[in-house]
């Protein structure tokens, strides 16, 4: 299995685990990033992660989703709005559970890609390896706004030596 696509599964995993601890009013709370909602970071990994599939499935779907989110940016939505509009339905558990099967699926998939693989993106295209590193890093650094909301302190998913204090 390619490396980075367990890394990418791991941190998933452990933003799971936590957002699974919510009640239901957390994910109407607001954090520290943008204002953005719990809701509104996780429909942005979601969706994020739905573009991420689209890129490998190929060139083509990759360009039709890109299209669609493009209409809505053009009609005067912002990336939250278009996001909201795309995928308000999905908040809650019932967005956990739809994020947290995508994201296995999506590394199960970038998992069984050769190595040389290279994959559509906004601006380059990256290199199987970068993407799921790419998707991981987003998945840390929101996580991040839920674990500072909640006033939890995160551990590490990766075999990286940690810093000192």
């Amino acid at each position: 299995m390619l490396a980075q696509a367990v890394d990418f599964q791991a941190e998933a995993d452990a933003l799971e685990t936590l957002l699974t601890r919510l009640t239901d009013p957390d994910w109407e709370r607001a954090t520290l990033f943008k204002g953005w909602t719990v809701n509104d970071i996780v429909q942005h990994l979601h969706d994020s992660d739905l573009m991420a599939a689209a890129s490998v499935a190929g060139p083509e779907p990759f360009r039709l989703m890109q299209a669609e989110v493009q209409v809505l940016r053009d009609g005067g939505m912002n990336r939250l709005q278009a996001t909201r509009h795309r995928l308000g339905h999905l908040t809650g558990r019932h967005l956990l559970d739809r994020w947290h099967e995508q994201v296995v699926d999506l590394c199960g998939k970038l998992s069984a890609m050769p190595p040389e693989t290279r994959l559509k993106w906004f601006g380059p295209d990256m290199g199987v390896r970068m993407f799921s590193t790419a998707r991981q890093m987003e998945t840390w650094a929101h996580g991040q706004a839920i674990h500072d909301l909640m006033g939890v302190e995160r551990e590490s998913t990766t075999g990286c030596a940690t810093l000192p204090k």
